[in-house]
C-alpha cells in the first residue's frame, strides 16, 4: 500500500397562459443547486493535532461527520452531526458544533503503537465505525455505543472490536453491513490496487473481490446512496514508458453494475465511465446529499514537475456526473479554476498543501475542507503548483466549512447549525470566553465541571456587577440579572449545552 497522498387541471385559457409564462420565467431548481451555492468559508476550526504530543506521533488526523438522524448518543452527547477524529493514540469527538481549539474529548484509545490513521468511516445509521489505524495494521470495526467520554475504551482489547487482517487505503460503507475497501488486490500483497467487500457482521471475513486491475496506487472510494453509484480511481500513476499520466483518474459504476455480494470481480480497465481524468490524487472521494462529487488529495509529484495542490474540488451532478453515468464524456476539469462543472475550494491561502482533504456532513449540510496550516503568508513554503509543503508530525490541521444557501439554522441566528456553538440558542456573536466549546449564552458552567450548580451560582455572585467575560453570559459588558436568569434556566443541567 502506497503512503497516502492526502490528499452536492383545467383552467381558463388566459389563466393557464399566465401560469405557463410564470413557470417559464421562474428559475429551475434541482440537484445542482448546492454546487452553485457552495459559498466562501463560513467558519474554520482546528482538528486534534497530527501527533507530536504526549509522545504520540502521527502524520495525519483522519476525520468524518456522524450522519444525520444518527440515533446513537455518546454518553449524553448526541452523535449526529459531530466530527469524529483519529490521531496518535486517541479517537476524539467534537465537543460541540462549531467548537475548535482544544474542545475535543477523547472517546477511545489504542494501547499498541501510535495510529497513523488512513481513515475513519461511520455507517449510514451511525451505529458502526470502521477505523483504518495505519500501514500494516488491522482494520478495526466496532459499534459506536462503546465510545465514551467518561470511560474511553481501549480498542485493541475491547471484546466488541473486530480486527480484520485486510489491506486498506480508504473505505466506504455501501450500507450498514457491507464496507467497501480500496487498498490491494484481494487478498493480495500491498502496492497493488483493488476494491473488496467486507461483511462486517462476519468477524472471520477476509473480503470478497469487487474491482481488480486498478493500475497504480490506491485512491479513495465513495458510494452515492441515493442513486447507488460507486466511484473509485487511481491515486498515483504518472506518465512514463509510453503511458499517460493517470493520477487522479476517477471511474463510476451505476446501480446494477456492482454488488455487495459479487460472484466475480469487475475489471477496472474495462469500465468506460471515466468521471475525471486527472483531478488531484482522488484521495478523498464523497457524494453530497444532492449527488455532487467531492474530491481531495494532491498530485504532489505532478506532471512535468507541477502538481495540483492546495485545494479540493466539487464535481457537478447535473450535467457532469449524470452525463458520465449515461456513458458520456468526463468532467471538464477546471485545472485550478472554476467551470460550469467543476468548482475549486481553496481554503489554504498559500494553496501549497500536498495534502488537502474534503468531507461532507449531511446533518448540517457542511462541506469541510481539511488543510495543513504549517506555513502561512508571507512565509508560504513553495508556490501553487509546486510540491509545496507536506504533512508533518505535530501539525494542527484545520477544517474550513462551506455551505450552500440556507443551511440548517435551528435558532435562526444566522450561524449554520454545524458551525454554531449553541445551535438551539440564538447567539450570532458566538462568544465563548472560556474556550470550552460552548457559547456564553448557554454556558453557565463557569468552573467547567460539566454541571450547573451552586459553585457556578457563587461565581456569578462574586462577579456581580463586574465585567468578567465568562460570567457575562449575554456578553453585554456587565454581570447582572440578565445573566442570573440565563444561569437559572440552566440550573442542574449537565453538559453538553446548546
Amino acid at each position: 500500500m502506497m503512503k497516502r497522498q492526502r490528499w452536492r387541471k383545467p383552467l381558463q385559457t388566459v389563466g393557464f397562459m399566465a401560469l405557463l409564462l410564470l413557470c417559464i420565467s421562474l428559475p429551475l431548481t434541482g440537484y445542482a443547486d448546492d454546487f452553485d451555492e457552495y459559498a466562501p468559508a463560513a467558519t474554520t476550526i482546528d482538528l486534534p493535532p497530527a501527533g507530536g504530543f504526549f509522545g504520540n506521533y502521527s502524520w495525519f488526523t483522519a476525520s468524518e461527520y456522524f450522519p444525520a438522524n444518527t440515533p446513537v448518543a455518546i454518553d449524553n452527547f448526541q452523535a449526529q452531526g459531530r466530527i469524529l477524529a483519529a490521531t496518535g493514540k486517541e479517537l476524539y469527538l467534537q465537543r460541540n458544533y462549531g467548537s475548535g481549539g482544544s474542545a475535543w474529548d477523547v472517546v477511545a484509545t489504542v494501547a499498541g503503537g501510535n495510529m497513523d490513521p488512513s481513515f475513519v468511516r461511520i455507517s449510514p445509521d451511525g451505529s458502526t465505525i470502521a477505523l483504518g489505524i495505519g500501514f500494516n495494521a488491522p482494520l478495526m470495526v466496532f459499534p459506536t455505543s462503546i465510545l465514551s467520554i467518561n470511560n474511553p475504551p481501549v480498542l485493541d482489547t475491547h471484546p466488541q472490536v473486530t480486527a480484520y487482517a485486510v489491506n486498506y487505503y480508504d473505505a466506504a460503507w455501501a450500507d450498514n453491513r457491507y464496507l467497501l475497501v480500496n487498498g490491494g488486490q484481494w487478498p493480495g500483497p500491498p502496492y497493488a490496487s483493488g476494491v473488496g467487500v467486507l461483511d462486517t457482521t462476519n468477524p472471520a471475513d477476509t473480503g470478497t473481490g469487487l474491482i481488480d486491475n486498478i493500475p497504480g496506487a490506491s485512491a479513495g472510494i465513495a458510494v452515492d446512496r441515493v442513486n447507488n453509484r460507486l466511484i473509485t480511481g487511481i491515486g498515483y500513476a504518472p506518465a512514463g514508458g509510453g503511458n499517460p499520466n493517470r493520477t487522479g483518474e476517477i471511474k463510476l459504476w451505476n446501480a446494477g453494475e456492482w454488488s455487495t455480494t459479487p460472484s466475480t470481480a469487475l475489471d477496472y480497465e474495462t469500465n468506460p465511465k471515466v468521471l475525471a481524468q486527472n483531478v488531484l490524487s482522488a484521495a478523498y472521494l464523497a457524494f453530497d446529499k444532492e449527488g455532487n462529487v467531492t474530491v481531495g488529495g494532491g498530485d504532489a509529484f505532478g506532471t512535468g514537475g507541477v502538481g495540483e495542490n492546495g485545494y479540493a474540488a466539487v464535481i457537478r451532478k447535473d450535467p457532469a456526473v449524470d452525463r458520465v453515468a449515461a456513458g458520456g464524456a468526463p468532467v471538464n476539469d477546471g485545472d485550478w479554476s472554476d467551470t460550469a462543472e467543476y468548482r475549486v475550494l481553496a481554503s489554504d491561502p498559500c494553496m501549497n498543501d500536498s495534502a488537502t482533504g474534503i468531507v461532507y456532513g449531511g446533518w448540517g449540510e457542511a462541506l469541510a475542507v481539511v488543510w495543513n496550516p504549517l506555513t502561512m503568508p508571507s512565509g508560504c513554503a513553495g508556490v501553487p503548483g509546486s510540491a509545496g509543503e507536506f504533512w508533518n508530525q505535530g501539525v494542527i490541521p484545520r477544517i474550513t466549512v462551506h455551505y450552500p444557501d440556507n443551511p440548517p439554522d435551528q435558532d435562526s441566528d444566522g450561524v449554520p447549525d454545524a458551525s454554531d456553538n449553541a445551535y438551539l440558542t440564538a447567539n450570532s456573536g458566538q462568544e465563548d470566553a472560556d474556550g470550552d466549546g460552548y457559547g456564553n449564552m448557554v454556558d453557565a458552567d463557569f468552573n467547567n465541571d460539566n454541571v450547573v450548580n451552586f459553585s457556578d451560582f457563587n461565581t456569578l455572585k462574586a462577579e456581580w456587577l463586574g465585567s468578567d467575560p465568562v460570567a457575562d453570559m449575554n456578553a453585554d459588558g456587565v454581570v447582572n440579572f440578565s445573566d442570573y436568569n440565563l444561569l437559572k434556566d440552566r440550573w442542574l443541567q449537565p453538559a453538553p449545552y446548546y
